[in-house]
């Protein structure tokens, strides 16, 4: 079975509505529902008082009228009768300001211990319960995890609480062992910061602007990442021992953020990845979800984890992105395209509009009162085209490096914009806080062919040497190991061909500057500065000039094709420089 389903929140309705809405659901071509995951006031009302009759009854009904069930764990928020039992657990942003209660968000630190004991209560009660109903057929763990740690939308950062710093404290301890090593690794010589014992660690609270150290901003990025990866991994484990026959999952999301932790970490220990994606909601063209299909698609490439869509748009926008109304055709396209890329689930949001909360009106397939619109119309030919039709996946040769330590650095020195003028002008945004994802954009525009994915790899894909392409692009190459750069250039020797950009090897994995960058040694060439312009950064190296220019240099059997200007921000603007045809050749 191929799950094709949609989002319908049965405790946000009549009880005595669920039955002709699964009909109907039933008859519009979908096999499952996904429904579960933001409810734990649902089925646990007060602090230790279970109620699972309303559940009992929805999953019951899905039984009945044929229709399987996404069933969310629903972990992502607290009820509000958690706050009287813990009142001190308020999520803390870097300069104090306390989140409230009821959002944003997620409502709580997931380093709460308290948090985590009723979360692991509340996953144990569920799967023990539901193992074995006939509806089930799929575990969702959480809700978007990963929003937001770190999060573009706001200069407040999250969560800087005392149970933060001392896993901070502990995740250091255990990544260098010692105080020497992480003294010379996050810098601490500058601006009297050298550290005598672990226990004075602080989180970086100057905030996504952190002038002390770039270095321990870094590893806070790294630290929130494996945080998140190990709790959604230990939920993920209770479910499995109790339940090894249903596969276990969690969802996310690419578009409202850059900052949210590393996907290709999340994802590893998964049976199923689930993108949420609203291309009229982000203004996407075709080419642009291409490469968010593309992107998530790589994320679970030699796991275990399925890609899946959890969440497409089924209507209009509300609350947040653009509002556009949402026609028929483009729900077609949306969806074999999804098809096209490989997908193994997908799942429209949602069945009907809410009639209450911050997303009232938004994203129904249906009218509000139920009444059917094109886009059902649409959605009932694609599921006879889903049970009759195969896909051919067809794989690409072409791949693009996409190095979060890299993006991470970029946003952290150029910071926010400060509306501060004259000596201090306010810092560019496209050379920080968006320049890794737009440089990203840039390269899958010179790699994009509408009908055959482009593969993404990441820092730990060079770090292993798993570069099994016959090209690769690889921009904003900022931060690159020695092991990095070892596995790079003995790939380019055995044919490969390696196109960049400006800044190569600048910094180490940790933020250093490398005393002669990796740029000079890659290209045999003496590197003098690099310096910013308005079309983006710019290497100079002796003897070539101060202009815009493509450095081809042979390595073995491969070669490199080096630009000493921002080449992939420069393509993705539509710059006159971007030399695009000049490129497509090495392709």
């Amino acid at each position: 079975m191929f799950p094709f389903g949609v989002t319908f929140y049965p405790d946000q309705w009549p009880a005595e509505t669920w039955a002709e809405n699964f009909k109907n659901i039933k008859k519009a071509g979908f096999n499952i529902i996904r429904f579960g995951e933001m409810a734990w006031d649902w089925v646990e009302p007060d602090a230790g008082k279970f109620d699972f009759a309303g559940l009992d009854r929805a999953l019951d009904l899905c039984a009945k009228h044929g229709l399987k069930v996404l069933l969310g764990i629903p972990t992502s928020q607290v009820p509000p009768w958690f706050y009287r039992l813990y009142p001190n657990s308020r999520p803390v942003a870097q300069d104090g300001t306390l989140y409230p209660e009821s959002g944003p968000r997620p409502n709580i630190c997931r380093d709460n211990p308290n948090y985590r004991k009723l979360a692991e209560r509340l996953t144990r009660k569920l799967v023990s319960r539901y193992k074995n109903h006939p509806a089930l057929h799929m575990w969702q763990i959480d809700n978007e995890p990963v929003y937001p740690p770190l999060d573009h939308t706001t200069s407040n950062d999250f969560c800087h609480c005392q149970n933060s710093r001392q896993a901070f404290i502990a995740w250091a301890r255990k990544k260098y062992g010692s105080l020497q090593n992480l003294n010379e690794v996050w810098g601490t010589k500058f601006w009297t910061n050298s550290l005598s014992r672990f226990e004075d660690i602080q989180t970086p609270k100057a905030g996504v602007w952190e002038a002390v150290s770039p270095h321990i901003f870094l590893d806070w990025f790294r630290f929130k990442t494996d945080r998140l990866t190990d709790w959604i991994d230990h939920l993920a484990k209770i479910v499995k021992k109790i339940d090894p026959k249903h596969k276990v999952g969690t969802n996310g999301f690419i578009g409202i953020c850059t900052r949210v932790p590393d996907h290709s970490l999340l994802a590893g220990n998964l049976d199923w990845y689930g993108l949420d994606i609203y291309p009229k909601g982000g203004k996407m063209g075709v080419r642009d979800y291409a490469f968010m299909l593309d992107l998530w698609k790589s994320y679970v490439r030699g796991k275990k984890a399925e890609f899946q869509i959890t969440e497409l748009q089924g209507g209009q926008n509300v609350r947040w992105g653009n509002p556009d109304y949402v026609e028929g055709p483009e729900i077609e396209w949306w969806t074999k395209m999804a098809l096209d890329r490989g997908v193994k689930a997908l799942l429209y949001h949602a069945w009907r509009p809410p009639l209450f909360g911050a997303e009232t009106g938004g994203f129904g397939i249906l009218k509000a009162d139920g009444s059917p619109t094109k886009r059902l119309k649409v959605i009932k030919r694609l599921s006879s085209l889903i049970r009759n039709s195969s896909f051919v996946i067809r794989n690409s040769k072409i791949a693009i490096a996409y190095l979060r330590s890299s993006d991470i650095q970029s946003y952290q020195e150029q910071g926010p914009p400060r509306g501060i003028a004259g000596q201090w002008e306010s810092v560019r945004v496209d050379i920080g806080l968006m320049y890794g994802m737009t440089s990203i954009q840039g390269a899958y525009q010179l790699a994009y062919n509408k009908y055959k994915a482009a593969d993404f790899i990441f820092e730990q894909d060079l770090e292993k040497g798993n570069i099994h392409y016959s090209s690769l692009l690889l921009p904003n190459p900022y931060l690159l190991s020695l092991k990095q750069f070892a596995n790079l250039k003995k790939w380019i020797a055995a044919g490969g061909t390696l196109i960049t950009e400006a800044r190569f090897g600048l910094k180490d994995e940790n933020g250093h500057l490398y005393q002669k960058p990796l740029s000079a040694e890659l290209l045999g060439l003496t590197y003098d500065h690099n310096e910013i312009t308005k079309d983006g950064f710019l290497d100079v190296f002796e003897g070539k000039g101060r202009k815009h220019q493509l450095i081809e240099k042979k390595i073995g059997k491969g070669k490199v094709i080096y630009a000493n200007f921002s080449l992939f921000l420069t393509i993705k603007k539509g710059g006159k420089n971007s030399f695009l045809p000049a490129l497509k050749r090495y392709l």
